[in-house]
């Protein structure tokens, strides 16, 4: 019996007009940044309509403890107010797509509209890499990007932050004057993100001065820290916490804060990021090394003269349709960069250095092994 049969090459072929983006976290950092400094990303846009390629985040230390009393003067018996600032600078960042009408016409998806949602999510992402990567700058200044930092850099950092870098486990893991010999000390045994290094770095942040201010929750009497952590690092944590910790933790979270797969333990607030970085062979017997973020209030500054918007832009009679995405902002890990280097009290009744610190956060390294 013959069958007549629909011929290959006069078979329509039919695409569904439906587009698919490669997976990305959305910025982790964006619910923490606001223009109050009870945020650990304060943003500052009073400049957005005066000249001037950056603004400066101002800090006042505490006055030393202890009063004058009875019939002695004070006159004579006056503090020093310490006073510091940092200047971050802004600059242009751009992106942008450019499409022919007849691909637009030709195209089985709208590629208009997979342009717009491509130029959002490259802007999210930017800010969440440009974050990362001021956390991790190292220097005197806070300034200089781990990756391209010398060792005289990176030396510089740990030397002025001692009591706001942790490397493992153990506080005695540090070396002075040694930021890699320091690394060296964390091994793939012993220097796990666990819950109890979490209440460590905790108290490191509680301990260091000038002071790290916790987070504080706005109408009950709450604080708590937040911290940014490797996907190995965050594994290791929930594998130390047990099911009714888990439970409790996810259970008691401000939900403005808290999203499916955050932890807290003992006051911090821990989220998972999935592009944070490695440090390849810094570890004992040469394991991989990552960095975990602890942040209080105005860690990072964030000066934005204009935030993302996006332009369009017509060529050749209107042949050529463009969308760009734009950009004048900046951020850094705030320090105390600029002022007189005074010396504050230290919780031990020594004395330490202000100048060179880090504003609002305590950096810890964790062994990062592989699954």
């Amino acid at each position: 019996m013959a069958e007549t049969r629909a011929q290959e090459a006069l078979t329509p072929e039919i695409w569904d007009d439906q587009f698919s983006t490669e997976f990305f976290q959305a910025n982790p950092f964006s619910r923490y940044m606001g223009t109050g400094a009870n945020n650990p990303i304060r943003i500052k846009e009073d400049f957005a309509s005066k000249r001037g390629n950056g603004i400066t985040f101002e800090f006042i230390t505490a006055l030393k403890r202890g009063a004058i009393t009875g019939r002695e003067p004070l006159r004579g018996h006056e503090d020093k107010l310490g006073e510091y600032a940092d200047k971050i600078f802004w600059g242009m960042r751009k992106k942008a797509i450019s499409i022919h009408e007849l691909d637009a016409d030709l195209a089985a998806i709208d590629l208009r509209k997979a342009s717009k949602g491509a130029l959002k999510d490259w802007a999210d992402e930017d800010v969440k890499f440009q974050i990362l990567e001021a956390a991790q700058a190292v220097g005197i200044d806070c300034d200089v990007p781990y990756a391209d930092a010398s060792a005289a850099d990176k030396n510089a950092w740990h030397n002025a932050n001692p009591d706001r870098v942790v490397y493992g486990e153990k506080l005695s893991n540090r070396v002075t004057g040694n930021h890699a010999a320091s690394l060296a000390n964390i091994t793939s045994a012993n220097g796990k993100m666990t819950k109890d290094t979490v209440s460590m770095i905790k108290r490191v942040a509680l301990m260091a001065r000038p002071r790290i201010t916790p987070l504080r929750v706005e109408g009950i009497d709450k604080r708590f820290f937040v911290g940014f952590a490797h996907p190995f690092n965050f594994r290791d944590l929930v594998a130390s916490m047990s099911d009714a910790e888990i439970h409790v933790s996810m259970q008691s979270k401000n939900m403005l804060i808290f999203s499916g797969g955050d932890r807290e333990y003992d006051g911090v607030v821990v989220h998972e990021v999935d592009d944070m970085p490695l440090i390849k062979g810094a570890g004992g017997s040469g394991i991989d090394v990552a960095p975990f973020y602890l942040l209080g209030q105005e860690a990072f500054g964030f000066a934005s003269k204009s935030r993302y918007s996006s332009r369009e832009q017509k060529d050749d009679y209107g042949q050529v349709q463009g969308l760009g995405m734009i950009g004048k902002w900046g951020a850094k890990k705030l320090a105390y960069t600029i002022g007189e280097d005074i010396t504050v009290e230290d919780t031990s009744g020594g004395q330490t250095n202000v100048l060179g610190k880090q504003r609002g956060m305590v950096t810890g390294f964790y062994a990062a092994t592989g699954d």
